[in-house]
């Protein structure tokens, strides 16, 4: 009787390990804001564009120069829509969205979610920068933490996507 339960527990348990590994990431429900003040939620991307999702720290010496890598190839993600994540406060960012030029970009956008974290638990973040590759259904299907390819590649990744 024992094996027959201990047998039936690993079958279920197997089963829903096998369920949670199928299970697909979209692209999460996350309302930042911007260093203008304003919101943008994920209701906001344009439909039927894939999405970049980048979650990063200003200073994060990595994830400045990954985001000066998209800004020289911005014109590489015209086709897609590149969202930058933090979590710092609103001053923080708006400094840092004008020391790096970023609001000359009005394509590339960026905001904090402040302690919320819903977009960090959502991918379950923890090195920076993290990115976050989805179809033009919203569907993941790719992500890379801390050892992030380059702008000119991940863009060469959405294309067609």
């Amino acid at each position: 009787m024992n094996k027959t339960v201990v047998s039936f527990f690993l079958m279920t348990l197997s089963a829903f390990a096998a369920g949670q590994i199928k299970q697909e990431k979209l692209v999460p429900f996350f309302d930042i804001v911007q260093a203008d003040g304003k919101h943008l939620k994920a209701t906001d991307l344009a439909q039927g564009q894939p999405a970049m999702i980048v979650y990063f720290d200003p200073d994060c010496e990595h994830c400045v120069t990954f985001i000066d890598d998209i800004l020289k190839n911005a014109g590489a993600f015209k086709n897609a829509e590149v969202v930058l994540v933090t979590y710092v406060p609103l001053r923080q960012l708006k400094n840092y969205v004008s020391e790096s030029g970023l609001n000359n970009y009005p394509q590339i956008k960026a905001g904090t979610e402040g302690t919320r974290f819903t977009v960090r638990y959502h991918y379950d973040v923890i090195q920076f920068p993290y990115v976050a590759l989805h179809d033009r259904n919203g569907k993941m299907f790719a992500s890379f933490e801390s050892d992030v390819p380059g702008a000119t590649e991940l863009a060469s990744m959405l294309r067609g996507k």
